[in-house]
């Protein structure tokens, strides 16, 4: 079973064929009197190996401690084990699976791909509430570089075979915006180009943050988790007292800022961009941030469902490898 796993520091997002799965990057704790008694409800993930969490939105809606986490020890923790156990459980139901996998990790944090490809390897056993114990083994994992995931998806098709030659064979830029950080990463002939691939400490939670702030001021009985103020950052509104407010010039405002800093940065790492191809704009905050991209860089573009572009780029992978 080939499996592109993108676990990112806002959300879970995995692809297997025609199976998708995502859910929040979080993992809360449960008590054993509730998990006894209430069982699982439906849509909830709640592991009870190798200790008992609740994972996603269950979690955000049930828990009452969070575990969330945006820093480069993540790979390190027990959150990011858990989070990537829920997505093999989302994936298959099989009680024994022999699975590969492609993976990514942020450009800055590229130097630690052993780590989470060394966690990942070999065996591994979980259970579901309700469900017969799983046990998973990894008969091999990549890491790749996160972005490329999204030029994998649109440069091979679904056996991994190259179907964009232009792509394949020529120079490309791509910008993933996250939810902590935006990745540059330059591409020649599908092989990275180092010293033109970076990373910046801005993404779509700096939005999020800000519109934060504003419905503090002029909402202030409205309490939302940090989903639901990204969903209303993704909607441009919110509802209170049954209005709706809107939140464009807000988001406008944080917006601009963060688009000059990564054009910016994009234009002198990549000399103007004027020698690429093409620039692929991908990534939580590309429908955000990407039609500002596409006003300088005439040659950018938004790429098809960028949110899951780096998974089933990373699935597109496995498939070409798995074949070789």
């Amino acid at each position: 079973m080939n499996i592109g796993l993108d676990l990112g520091y806002s959300a879970v997002k995995a692809v297997s064929g025609t199976r998708r799965v995502t859910f929040p990057s979080v993992v809360g704790d449960i008590q054993k009197a509730r998990f006894s008694l209430n069982g699982a409800r439906d849509g909830d993930i709640i592991l009870t190996e190798p200790e008992p969490v609740l994972v996603g939105l269950g979690a955000i809606e049930q828990s009452r401690f969070l575990r969330r986490r945006e820093d480069r020890g993540w790979v390190n923790s027990s959150e990011w084990y858990h989070l990537a156990l829920a997505a093999l459980t989302e994936l298959t139901t099989a009680t024994n699976a022999e699975i590969f996998i492609v993976t990514g990790l942020p450009v800055s944090f590229y130097d630690d791909k052993d780590i989470p490809r060394a966690r990942l390897l070999g065996d591994h056993r979980t259970a579901r509430d309700g469900r017969r114990a799983q046990s998973f083994k990894v008969v091999d994992c990549r890491v790749i570089p996160q972005p490329f995931g999204a030029l994998l998806a649109a440069s091979l098709d679904d056996r991994g075979r190259i179907r964009d030659q232009v792509l394949a064979t020529g120079a490309v830029g791509v910008i993933d915006v996250g939810g902590k950080t935006t990745n540059l990463l330059s591409v020649n002939r599908l092989s990275e180009v180092s010293k033109e691939t970076a990373s910046i400490s801005a993404g779509a939670w700096d939005v999020a943050r800000a519109v934060r702030v504003y419905l503090d001021g002029t909402c202030p009985n409205l309490d939302l988790e940090d989903h639901e103020v990204m969903d209303a950052v993704l909607a441009g509104r919110v509802r209170y007292y049954g209005e709706s407010v809107n939140l464009g010039p807000t988001i406008e405002a944080a917006l601009e800022p963060m688009a000059e800093k990564v054009i910016a940065e994009a234009g002198q790492l990549w000399n103007g961009a004027a020698g690429l191809d093409v620039i692929m704009v991908t990534g939580g905050g590309a429908l955000l941030l990407g039609p500002k991209i596409c006003e300088h860089f005439p040659h950018a573009r938004v790429v098809k469902e960028p949110l899951w572009a780096n998974a089933m780029g990373f699935w597109r992978f496995a498939q070409r490898l798995g074949s070789e």
